[in-house]
């Protein structure tokens, strides 16, 4: 359920993003050698083009574009508004418009934005997305990236290190054991986010779900009683609520900091530069107030989402597919800025690879990230061996947060060993974490410790299912059905 929902929630892109895929290079040299032996030939120069815009190869795909028909400034302007040259983008752009047909007017003009249901010309949509990212340019946060991991796209929630005064991110299956039988249909909702916020308290969650028959999704906030009870979910708010129109779908993946205020989440729609966009929003007396996008280099024209911030250890995540590998997202750890935002200036050399991250070394400013790193990981690290919460859902309707919750002896017994594997296999993912890092900067070496690694992982899982089911009989009983 998960990775369908992730699939298809990443689907959302409005710029047509051309990501590469597998194509052999010999294709991609006789195309090539093709077109240059035949400069004016535009039908050969587009399919030198494609193939090397299929390769992944998009700053080389542009010269071969503007060597093809009109419609090649329409794609060269495409590609390079996802290389951060938005000036350059505009004016291919323009240069498409100035020698338009009425036959591409007419194709243009039958564009549906993804949040939308009418038609619209695509080059205004593109013009629109173009304007923002020049004006994001101008005001390009200064944070050092310190780690960036490409991670299966349902793996993400694996690779946030919280500490528990940030609260926790949960997955769907946590929140639909709160909600009371039946309330998702009774509601007309047919998915649930699969990440939702949870207070450090564990007595307050916030959740997105999206509508059935429109596709709408919204925000939801539930509460748990003091006898254990969580209350029905309320609406907080969908897309045209917060942000004052109707020209996006999708509010998602909610952060909430400490102060109880600022909350971080994704949207899409016409103020966002991708598909999602992260964004801040503060709570009003009321409601949400209109939230503003977080700029660069957290954005950019793929899918940005699942901004968290970690106060105590000073340390922030976000998730972006901008890698173009499938199903596969990249999970960045930065260092947020101390007090308030701080942008470079704009004049700054190099600024939109700083922007778009070609490098995270570009924004260390000669930082030592790896004795930086190395500190987060061992607070997180220590955080999570001095953890002494307890959770556990029980058929009955309860929620059970400590050991001493339990009704008898036998029961507390079966819950201490179901969290003590729970701690030992939350180290092997964390070790997990670590050797996949580094098989990614190129130590390949370690294919077979990751392969047995996750076979150890696998094997813990099932047998966390066995010590569940224990703690479960213990304290049930003959109650369990």
């Amino acid at each position: 359920m998960l990775k369908k929902y992730i699939q298809a929630l990443l689907s959302i892109v409005i710029i047509a993003l051309a990501h590469p895929c597998h194509i052999q290079a010999d294709e991609v040299s006789e195309a090539v050698a093709a077109a240059k032996k035949s400069p004016k030939n535009q039908k050969l120069n587009r399919r030198a083009a494609e193939a090397l815009l299929h390769a992944g190869e998009k700053a080389e795909a542009i010269t071969y574009f503007l060597k093809s028909d009109n419609r090649g400034n329409l794609d060269a302007a495409e590609l390079c508004f996802e290389l951060y040259d938005f000036e350059r983008a505009g004016e291919l752009l323009d240069k498409y418009l100035s020698k338009r047909t009425k036959e591409q007017k007419a194709l243009d003009s039958q564009y549906i934005p993804q949040w939308g249901e009418d038609e619209t010309d695509y080059t205004e949509v593109l013009r629109h997305r173009i304007n923002l990212g020049i004006s994001m340019l101008d005001r390009v946060e200064k944070i050092a990236v310190i780690d960036s991991v490409n991670v299966p796209a349902e793996d993400f929630l694996n690779f946030y290190r919280l500490a528990r005064t940030a609260g926790r991110l949960r997955p769907d299956t946590r929140v639909e054991r709160l909600l009371p039988r039946g309330w998702l249909a009774s509601q007309g909702l047919s998915t649930i986010s699969p990440a939702a916020f949870e207070s450090e308290a564990g007595d307050y969650v916030m959740f997105a779900a999206t509508d059935e028959e429109s596709g709408l999704s919204s925000m939801y906030e539930t509460y748990q009683l003091a006898d254990g009870r969580w209350i029905n979910p309320e609406k907080i708010f969908d897309y045209a609520s917060i942000f004052g129109k109707e020209t996006g779908m999708t509010v998602d993946f909610p952060f909430l900091m400490p102060d109880g205020v600022t909350l971080y989440f994704a949207a899409d729609g016409e103020d966002s530069l991708g598909g999602l966009d992260i964004f801040v929003s503060r709570r009003g007396d009321e409601s949400y107030l209109q939230p503003s996008n977080a700029g660069m280099p957290y954005n950019s024209p793929a899918n940005d989402y699942m901004l968290a911030i970690d106060e105590v250890n000073g340390t922030g995540w976000w998730v972006s597919d901008r890698n173009g590998l499938a199903d596969s997202v990249t999970v960045y750890t930065f260092i947020p800025s101390a007090d308030m935002r701080v942008n470079y200036p704009a004049d700054t050399p190099g600024l939109a690879d700083i922007a778009r991250l070609t490098s995270i070394s570009l924004t260390h400013d000669g930082m030592n990230t790896s004795a930086m790193l190395q500190k987060i990981t061992d607070a997180t690290d220590a955080a999570a061996e001095n953890e002494t919460a307890v959770e556990l859902s029980l058929p009955d309707g309860r929620v059970i947060t400590s050991i001493e919750g339990f009704s008898n002896a036998r029961a507390r017994k079966a819950m201490t060993e179901y969290v003590k594997a729970c701690n030992i296999m939350a180290a092997n993912r964390r070790q997990l974490e670590q050797l996949r890092a580094q098989y990614g900067s190129g130590d390949h070496s370690l294919s077979f410790r990751i392969l047995s690694l996750e076979e150890e992982i696998n094997r813990q899982s099932r047998e966390l299912i066995t010590l569940r089911n224990n703690v479960v009989r213990a304290e049930l009983g003959d109650k369990v059905k």
